[in-house]
């Protein structure tokens, strides 16, 4: 994610150490009208409140010429 600028505090408490994360098993995001494996979302989240600051898809070109 190139374009993002990266968030250093939870808007919700104010909490300044954040985490990664990302659903397991099939929780990937899938592209709504065509075949693919699709891709991961990855979080960011608060580690004082659990607020998931961000979220976006790992590989966003899978999901190329959807709309």
């Amino acid at each position: 994610m190139n374009q993002s600028t990266r968030a250093t505090e939870c808007p919700k408490c104010g909490g300044k150490e954040l985490g990664q994360g990302k659903h397991n098993g099939y929780a990937a995001m899938h592209p709504d009208n065509k075949l693919s494996f699709g891709s991961d979302v990855v979080y960011i989240i608060c580690t004082e409140c659990g607020f998931i600051i961000e979220s976006y898809v790992k590989k966003p070109e899978k999901f190329k010429g959807t709309l």
